[in-house]
């Protein structure tokens, strides 16, 4: 999983609790209204995660 920090280098607790929240979404039974608090989620996810990304070697 994705370290629990922000674009800042800081700690970012929004993204603890996103995951958070995906962990226990994956425990209920797949629904499309499941389907779609997951993909909003994963928005959610990527855009506190998108200044985490380092280039390739």
């Amino acid at each position: 999983m994705f370290p629990s920090t922000c674009p800042n280098g800081l700690r970012c607790p929004a993204l603890d609790d996103v995951n958070a929240r995906i962990r226990t979404l994956m425990g209920e039974p797949a629904t499309p209204a499941r389907a779609e608090r997951y993909r909003l989620l994963l928005d959610l996810w990527g855009s506190l995660t998108r200044g985490n990304l380092e280039p390739a070697a």
